[in-house]
């Protein structure tokens, strides 16, 4: 399998979605909670900080890292569903699925390194967000407070949200299409917000990383085993991704 892995890697290195991605995770993401923080707490009622006060939570480095973590699971999500999406899908769309099988590599094996490869580079994705949020925060002076331990749980917020995306590899392999893993993506995104309105969000795996860092509020409480349903879901996408190419017909379209 180790072979496999050094072709996703180079695979993962040379592809503009993943470059894109990058730069949202670790750039934009960062930017984005940084500036909604300082907008909060503003002097005075401007509209922009009356609408951006709700959503960020407590003052100095809790709100810098509060809102980095609530965007980054969200962002973890997309770009990452986006990745597998395309990391499954592309192979049998542009026909690069069937040399592919002749490696000696089984196929379980290329979807779980596929799958691993994907993972890794959300993981560090995500570290790398937290550390440009701690700097960027120490470059607009915050104040008071820690940027620990919030990074640390806004990094794994980002990760948690990002293993929610790895079943989107089967369902682009099913549609034979990166487009249709990236428009499950989408759609789950809109679900999410419609169970969490409805009060349901704590029991939906694709809303926990969102709702534990406070996205639903300080009356929303997230259990270790509503928190536990995250990796479950991860393992049992990862699973059926690789029984199903273990088992099904890949052939290119």
């Amino acid at each position: 399998m180790s072979a496999a892995l050094g072709v996703e890697l180079l695979t993962l290195a040379r592809s503009t979605v993943v470059r894109v991605a990058t730069a949202v995770l670790v750039l934009v993401v960062p930017a984005v909670a940084v500036g909604l923080a300082a907008a909060a707490h503003l002097d005075g009622d401007s509209t922009l900080a009356l609408k951006v006060r709700p959503m960020v939570p407590g003052t100095g480095w809790d709100a810098v890292t509060g809102a980095a973590g609530q965007v980054l699971t969200v962002a973890a999500l997309l770009t990452t569903g986006f990745v597998v999406s395309r990391a499954f899908g592309r192979e049998l769309s542009e026909g690069t699925v069937e040399p592919l099988l002749m490696s000696r590599t089984s196929r379980a094996g290329l979807a779980s390194a596929k799958l691993a490869v994907v993972a890794a580079w959300a993981v560090a994705a995500c570290l790398a967000a937290a550390v440009v949020v701690v700097l960027l925060g120490l470059a607009t002076s915050p104040g008071a407070g820690s940027p620990w331990p919030g990074a640390a749980r806004a990094a794994l917020g980002g990760v948690l949200g990002a293993l929610t995306a790895l079943p989107f590899g089967l369902v682009a392999t099913w549609g034979r299409d990166a487009l249709a893993g990236v428009g499950a993506v989408v759609g789950v995104v809109v679900v999410t917000q419609l169970v969490t309105v409805l009060g349901w969000g704590a029991w939906f795996p694709w809303a926990v990383p969102g709702l534990w860092l406070g996205m639903g509020g300080p009356g929303v409480q997230v259990s270790g085993a509503q928190l536990a349903t995250v990796p479950l879901v991860a393992a049992a996408g990862w699973a059926a991704t690789a029984w199903w190419w273990h088992r099904a017909e890949l052939t290119a379209r």
